[in-house]
């Protein structure tokens, strides 16, 4: 009897097997990857997707910032092929994180078209889909964190590098999206209306980050992600010439940073590898 347990906890944490799960997560990444391109070649505008484009929300981050999808998109690669492979740790748990993840992956390319075919409210709807994908995962990778600690640091790293500065830049861009759809759906950009709008939304993106920071430890890849989207607004604010928000976005990102720092101070150390761990605990 001991033997059999000992034979189903082993298939339990190694397979030789592929998962169609996995290898579809695949897929979607390298779709994530090539969408922008493909669609522009295909014709597309890509007047949503430009960034520093004329008329949009002053708190929308500075250009430069939307390259982190860049850095998003190849760790998810990164993370897909990761988990694909056979013979690896946890293909239960694997198995559990790809399935929601394949729903974020597979929404970033209907963003991208959702984009060029109605930017206003259908790319709200696609991000909150996405977001709901991001946090179902990033639940499974929390509650089962001892088990993802056991693996490589390649292994950890990547997966949480993809949650972290996925989840940190949606759970940001969706107030900054909901902004954009506003504004073109009517609602005032200047003026008290449309300053008060806009910190309105800053104080529920901050609300927000300190949530999920929380949430997830202080995760140091969401962290960077949303220090980056706050920097970006900062940036962008000031340079749309309003300076009251630019200070908006500034002490948002002064409360995030303040929140992670006391999360940090209090959490246990349960996302680093076995050996880290022990020298800890001792």
């Amino acid at each position: 009897m001991t033997r059999v347990l000992k034979d189903v906890r082993g298939r339990g944490r190694r397979s030789g097997r592929w998962s169609g799960w996995t290898v579809a997560l695949v897929v979607l990444a390298v779709g994530q990857l090539v969408a922008a391109p493909l669609i522009a070649a295909l014709g597309g505008g890509g007047v949503f997707t430009t960034a520093d484009r004329a008329g949009e929300p002053a708190i929308v981050p500075a250009g430069y910032a939307f390259s982190i999808w860049v850095v998003i998109e190849v760790l998810s690669l990164l993370w897909a092929v990761w988990a694909a492979a056979p013979g690896g740790p946890d293909p239960d748990l694997r198995v559990r994180i790809a399935r929601p993840l394949t729903v974020v992956f597979a929404g970033f390319t209907a963003w991208l078209v959702a984009a060029e075919l109605e930017p206003r409210w259908a790319t709200l709807a696609v991000f909150l889909v996405m977001l709901a994908g991001l946090l179902a995962a990033t639940r499974v990778a929390l509650r089962e964190a001892d088990r993802v600690g056991a693996w490589s640091g390649y292994g950890r790293a990547v997966l949480w590098g993809t949650l972290g500065l996925y989840l940190g830049w949606s759970s940001i861009a969706i107030w900054l999206n909901l902004t954009t759809a506003l504004v073109a759906s009517g609602a005032p950009l200047d003026g008290v209306a449309g300053l008060l709008g806009q910190a309105a939304v800053l104080a529920g993106a901050t609300a927000t980050a300190v949530a999920l920071l929380r949430w997830t430890g202080g995760l140091l890849p969401y962290l960077a992600a949303v220090v980056w989207a706050f920097a970006g607004a900062v940036l962008g604010a000031r340079g749309a010439g309003e300076p009251v928000l630019a200070v908006g976005a500034a002490v948002g990102l002064a409360v995030v940073i303040a929140a992670a720092v006391g999360v940090r101070r209090r959490r246990p150390l349960r996302l680093a590898g076995p050996r880290r761990r022990r020298l800890a605990a001792g």
